[in-house]
């Protein structure tokens, strides 16, 4: 956890829950409202590469029809230059 202590969350989202897992975070609302608000979370990659991660998915808890999604750029990592 100390390496997600940084992360920070914008707006007047109410969270409840959060579930981290090696495949999967995420977060449960207690209070979603309408406009915009955001939230960070900490990923690690251990090898060189572009990564395209799956879109960011929002959804109601008892009405999964309602949802809505973000894509996320690719994320390109890349080793240190050696001497």
């Amino acid at each position: 956890m100390m390496l997600s202590s940084g992360e920070k969350t914008r707006g007047f989202a109410q969270e409840a829950f959060t579930e981290r897992s090696q495949v999967a975070f995420r977060v449960y609302y207690e209070y979603a409202p309408k406009g915009k608000w955001s939230t960070e979370y900490t990923l690690r990659l251990n090898n060189e590469g572009v990564f395209q991660m799956p879109p960011s998915r929002l959804e109601a808890l008892y009405a999964p029809e309602m949802f809505g999604e973000t894509p996320i750029l690719p994320l390109t990592v890349r080793g240190k230059k050696q001497p």
